[in-house]
């Protein structure tokens, strides 16, 4: 049986890596004496994967960690139980039982919202406007040959606003179809702007992680 765990990721849990975040995983379902499969052969692992990484510095309330376990589980207790033996950052939120032909969180995530507390500056909707109304938002990145090759971000800007307080709120492209980092639109929207861009100077704290189905945005969770 597949479960799609969802976790939050805050505190100094944000300077933790993907390989340590999987490292504290697997303590706390060992703890927690949780029903988890491994995989066969002579180094048998626990089957599960995390949908999207997170990057280091970067909180979030919507993380997806994909799990095989052996046998059924009552949902509400192990909630509690696993968020019992979880590290002090971690806070397990929901767990649900996936259909048996469900796509993996990793496969099926399309689009990542963030919420960014600007600091020292101060961004305008002329600002927005001025990187959005570019016909096009060229970078240059290496791709798996590792050979440098412009990439037009803007397709993958679905969404930059400003919400009622003041923040930035961004819905951007995420994973293997297209995948837009929101340091980068940052960037550019500094550069746009004749702005130095300091990374220090945004607190960005992922929302919600979707998959698109019928032209909605649907998080990791609905499984329909």
């Amino acid at each position: 049986m597949l479960i799609r765990i969802k976790f939050a990721k805050e505190g100094t849990m944000k300077f933790i890596g993907h390989l340590d975040l999987i490292r504290n995983f697997q303590r706390v379902f060992k703890k927690a004496e949780f029903p988890i499969a491994y995989s066969e052969g002579f180094n048998p692992h626990p089957i599960m994967s995390i949908g999207a990484p997170l990057s280091v510095g970067i909180t979030s309330e919507a993380e997806y960690l994909d799990v095989k376990i052996k046998e059924d589980i009552d949902i509400n207790y192990q909630i509690k139980n696993l968020d019992l033996h979880a590290p002090e950052g971690i806070k397990i939120l929901d767990i649900t039982v996936l259909p048996e032909k469900a796509k993996s969180a990793m496969a099926l995530i399309d689009a990542a919202k963030y919420k960014i507390t600007v600091n020292n500056i101060t961004i305008t909707d002329d600002m927005i406007n001025n990187l959005m109304s570019k016909n096009n938002i060229i970078i240059t990145k290496k791709n798996k040959k590792n050979v440098l090759k412009e990439i037009d971000i803007k397709p993958g800007i679905f969404n930059i606003a400003l919400g009622e307080d003041g923040d930035l709120l961004l819905l951007i492209a995420t994973g293997s179809r297209m995948n837009v980092k929101p340091e980068i639109v940052l960037d550019n929207l500094c550069k746009v702007n004749d702005i130095e861009y300091n990374k220090f100077d945004f607190k960005i704290h992922r929302q919600e992680i979707y998959y698109i189905s019928d032209n909605k945005f649907l998080p990791l969770d609905k499984i329909l």
